[in-house]
């Protein structure tokens, strides 16, 4: 592996790391405070979008279906700049988490004022970029916000170590258990914030995309 390779390998799980908190921070708050939308696991959602709407509340299951609109725009968002945008070293990773943090800044500042749509429809749409843009723990690709592949592919390297004796599968099974947990301290996280003062959740993930901007800037890319 060239000096390059190591760099970017280095720098992505960083950042797949604090993603998968991140989503995990905001999903539970969204699923808490935001009438029982989740912005970066659409499995849920669609379940919820589905009983709302089959139980007589098809006002309410339009939030679902925003988020589920946000979200794949932020997709498409992420991928196009992944192609497209053509940066050297650190500087394209700094603008991935320049456009997170001018996001949760803009609803932090003016959450009590935002429509629920609004709100679900801008988050939904992070969620979808944050994870099409940082999706790695060392050479494992991981999902940080959608933890069905993630147990899929955990029993996928738990049959190759056992029965293959495969070395990079057990790479592979401790990376993805590691996005899995950092997901689940981040809802734990929000929900204990959220019992504590809701309007602290959006300034808090700023701050974590914060530090992954610090974090960046002290890296040394040599």
């Amino acid at each position: 592996m060239d000096r390059d390779q190591l760099h970017t390998k280095r720098i992505t799980s960083l950042l797949t790391i604090c993603a998968a908190f991140l989503m995990g921070f905001i999903d539970a708050y969204t699923f808490m405070e935001l009438d029982h939308v989740f912005v970066s696991a659409q499995t849920g959602n669609m379940v919820t979008f589905g009983v709302k709407l089959f139980t007589g509340h098809p006002y309410e299951a339009l939030a679902n279906m925003i988020a589920f609109v946000g979200f794949m725009c932020g997709a498409f968002i992420g991928e196009v700049l992944l192609a497209r945008l053509r940066l050297p070293g650190l500087r394209r990773y700094r603008l991935f988490l320049y456009v997170q943090a001018f996001l949760l800044v803009a609803l932090a500042l003016f959450q009590s004022k935002i429509e629920l749509s609004v709100m679900v429809f801008v988050l939904g749409l992070l969620s979808g970029y944050a994870l099409t843009t940082f999706r790695k723990i060392g050479t494992t690709p991981v999902n940080n916000g959608i933890m069905t592949g993630n147990a899929r592919n955990m029993m996928n390297s738990l049959y190759l170590i056992l029965f293959e004796k495969d070395e990079q599968a057990k790479k592979d099974m401790l990376h993805l258990s590691i996005g899995i947990v950092t997901f689940v301290a981040g809802v734990g996280a929000s929900a204990a914030v959220s019992v504590w003062n809701p309007m602290a959740i959006l300034w808090i993930a700023f701050g974590v995309v914060c530090f992954s901007i610090i974090a960046l800037f002290f890296y040394k890319w040599t």
